[in-house]
């Protein structure tokens, strides 16, 4: 594959897929403080943990294979 079509591909990765996962993981943030402040939902926040664990997981993935395409 050629240097450019790393780079692009680097690019929209960064640009789509690791913007999204952010999007998300900042909406499951807001969501788990709204079950904090209006009751007793331990099962969705232990839940939402998890959840948020996985994404940012998969965004330290996103980034390291972005890092590397941009280097290839």
């Amino acid at each position: 594959m050629p240097q450019l079509d790393h780079t692009r591909l680097a690019n929209e990765l960064h640009d789509g897929v690791i913007q999204e996962i952010s999007a998300i993981l900042l909406h499951i943030e807001t969501y788990q403080r709204r079950l904090e402040m209006n009751g007793d939902v331990q099962a969705a926040l232990a839940d939402l943990e998890k959840i948020k664990a996985q994404s940012r997981e998969t965004l330290r993935q996103l980034r390291e294979l972005v890092a590397r395409l941009r280097q290839a």
